[in-house]
């Protein structure tokens, strides 16, 4: 079985494939599991794959072939401890780990995907830099998918350090433990965002029946995959198998997350699941579409379109062409498809046709999109299911750049401008690009469609604001996309950025109140498609004390710049790049200025965050497990105080302290502080407190 990675979902085997997961280990020896006797009970209960804490060997992936099972490997390696600056060696010996174990079994029908790392903690990242920490997992998942490119290669990441997403990941993996329902429904579309163009893989979820009872678990864990599987995640995995557990080489009792017990009897959460039947993404009275697509001289990409929109897996649509005065044999084309409803135009311009499709469309909802895109076999179903649960008047999604394969288009891939959406908060809008915009038929007819007077481009940015003018609410659906070709050559994306300057002074015009001198004035953020990840210069709110539970960017208008890809990112292609960013900056602001627009003034870019003022560091140890939490609740009760300054965590007079303690696997913890002056102070309590000091 191949799992490989299908713009916002999961294929195996070539179809879309949503994973069943559970956790398997590390056992203690005295366990008795074993591959052999535990892998069809897997296999029982419902699970398609399991994630394993290991690089396996063969005899694990042999089993979970014979039992119809992929393995997830998570490589586990010393990323809880300073692998920047004290221990360096331990991300190269990480590195060498991975690509050796990836020559042997990335050919094993067994494997999965990989994980190259599970949950940095955040105070280690802080302390070694969340940037620095970002680029080193980010460039272990280059290393894995130049040595193995067909495996999916990811990083599990976890709320309190979602801004550690590396950018070159297949998929973006996330570990989440909220017990209240509502509030785990209600993070789930975040991830699509932080995730970009890429799916989205719940990749541990579990409840302790120590703390809570085996009835809540066996009601919480299968209402949790229901509530992924619905918000279009590609997978969710359920921790653990077994209360077995070893944790850091240590036998764990203290917790009972499995599915098992340890006398190895079965809680009521395992019946639950074999009955479990996930529902569909298809909503149980699906509306109409019309899926209109306007051309003009668009023969050469027109058939790729239809043969993707008559590839939808979708029980109720019709397609609909408008060819707007093409001269190219487009009508031609269309006379020779059979399931297109084909209307042919003198030049009259993108809204006017777009509005002639509208109105000869017989759906519900109105689905747009440009010739230049191919469908999702699952767009209609995933919008369905968004306007079922919702009472937006339009709805949109991604759209996604397919993989270049040419420098040219890796650099108008890679370069600003494309279109995009704009989100307000997870679930509303205030613009989705025309490529990837439905609408009600019935709240698209009361604001009278899109305006004729914009030819090309912009209709959709006025489209969009008269609508929520209107009092209609946008909504985004996460798991619809479109695949959107860029412009071939990087002349023509410049011609369309120039035609996006034009379109801007037109919105100027009508929309005045919506510019200010930097042009259009969002209220949301920009969304460009890359994973939201840190940047040198980012601030990130990490709460009192640098715990807060949901650590994230500080507020943004603009995600993170687009890179190359990696197969074409050398030094002269990102300087190529450098060059078609400013020439599209400078030509998009000359046309819209040209055309009465407000011109765009210059902006320097942003220096990069400066580093903490720190005089002194310590290095405090403990062989008997304690350290961060425990030298801040000794510290807070001894006159110490939460500090304001966000590069450090506690005060005291004037003296600012920041903390992070090493994981290393054994009772003996080592623990960094930071003071931003010397001070002999601090040792009593440091002393006081249980630890010894190690000057560094």
């Amino acid at each position: 079985m191949q799992l490989t990675v299908h713009g916002k979902h999961f294929h195996l085997d070539g179809r879309p494939h949503f994973l069943r997961t559970v956790t398997y280990g590390p056992f203690p020896d005295s366990s008795g599991h074993s591959p052999k006797k535990d892998f069809p009970k897997i296999r029982d209960a419902g699970f398609d794959s399991i994630r394993i804490y290991a690089l396996p060997d063969r005899n694990i992936l042999d089993h979970a072939v014979r039992n119809g099972l992929i393995v997830i490997a998570t490589h586990a390696w010393g990323h809880g401890c300073d692998f920047i600056t004290e221990n360096p060696d331990l991300l190269d010996q990480a590195r060498r780990d991975l690509v050796a174990w990836l020559e042997l079994y990335q050919d094993h029908p067994g494997l999965g995907a990989v994980l190259v790392g599970n949950e940095v903690p955040s105070d280690m990242a802080r302390w070694m830099t969340p940037w620095k920490v970002n680029r080193a997992l980010d460039g272990l998942i280059r290393t894995c998918q130049k040595t193995a490119p067909g495996i999916p290669i990811g990083y599990a990441n976890f709320p309190t350090t979602e801004y550690l997403e590396p950018p070159s990941a297949d998929f973006t993996a996330f570990n989440i433990y909220l017990e209240d329902g509502e509030a785990l429904e209600s993070y789930l579309p975040r991830l699509h965002h932080l995730a970009g163009d890429r799916p989205v893989y719940l990749t541990e979820f579990g409840l302790d029946t120590k703390r809570n009872t085996e009835e809540v678990q066996a009601t919480l864990l299968p209402a949790a995959l229901k509530s992924a599987r619905t918000a279009g995640l590609a997978g969710a995995t359920l921790y653990a198998w077994s209360d077995h557990w070893l944790n850091n080489g240590q036998v764990m009792d203290d917790w009972s997350f499995g599915l098992l017990r340890r006398d190895g009897s079965e809680k009521p959460i395992l019946p639950a699941l074999r009955a479990l039947d996930l529902p569909s993404p298809l909503p149980s009275n699906p509306p109409r579409f019309s899926v209109i697509i306007c051309t003009r001289n668009g023969a050469h990409r027109l058939q790729a379109c239809l043969d993707a929109c008559q590839n939808i897996d979708y029980p109720d649509f019709e397609i609909i062409v408008v060819n707007d005065g093409s001269t190219d044999g487009t009508a031609e084309l269309l006379d020779r498809q059979k399931e297109v409803r084909a209307f042919h135009l003198e030049p009259s311009g993108l809204s006017a046709a777009r509005n002639h499709g509208a109105a000869k469309a017989t759906g519900r909802i109105l689905a747009f999109t440009d010739d230049d895109c191919r469908p999702d076999e699952q767009w209609l179903t995933w919008l369905a299911r968004a306007y079922s649960s919702s009472n937006h008047a339009a709805i949109g999604g991604p759209n996604l750049a397919p993989k270049p394969g040419s420098l040219a288009l890796a650099l108008t891939t890679a370069a600003p401008g494309a279109p995009t959406h704009v989100m307000i908060d997870d679930l509303t809008a205030e613009h989705l690009p025309g490529c990837h915009l439905s609408v009600k038929k019935s709240a698209f007819e009361q604001i009278g469609g899109f305006d004729p007077i914009f030819q090309t481009a912009g209709d959709d940015v006025d489209f969009c604001w008269r609508l929520r003018e209107a009092g209609f609410s946008l909504g985004f659906s996460g798991a619809s996309f479109v695949w959107h070709h860029r412009r071939a050559t990087p002349w023509k994306y410049l011609k369309q950025q120039m035609g996006y300057g034009s379109a801007e002074a037109l919105l100027f015009k009508k929309h005045p109140h919506r510019f200010s001198e930097g042009g259009i004035r969002w209220e949301g953020c920009v969304y460009r498609g890359v994973a939201l990840g840190i940047e040198p210069g980012d601030f990130i709110y990490s709460g009192p004390t640098g715990e807060d539970p949901y650590q994230s960017v500080g507020k943004m208008l603009r995600q993170p710049m687009r890179g190359l890809h990696p197969d074409f990112d050398t030094p002269p292609a990102r300087a190529a790049l450098t060059l078609l960013s400013w020439l599209q900056s400078h030509l998009r602001n000359w046309k819209r200025r040209q055309n009465g627009g407000p011109a765009t003034r210059g902006k320097w870019p942003r220096p990069p965050a400066g580093t903490p003022s720190v005089a002194s560091r310590l290095t405090i140890i403990s062989e008997e497990g304690l350290g961060r939490h425990e030298l801040y609740r000794h510290l807070l009760n001894h006159g110490w105080q939460p500090c304001s300054d966000p590069d450090f965590d506690l005060q005291r007079g004037h003296c600012k302290l920041l903390a992070a303690t090493e994981q290393t696997g054994t009772p003996v913890n080592r623990t960094f502080i930071a003071l931003s002056e010397p001070t002999n102070s601090l040792a009593p309590f440091v002393v006081e407190a249980g630890f010894s000091i190690s000057n560094l």
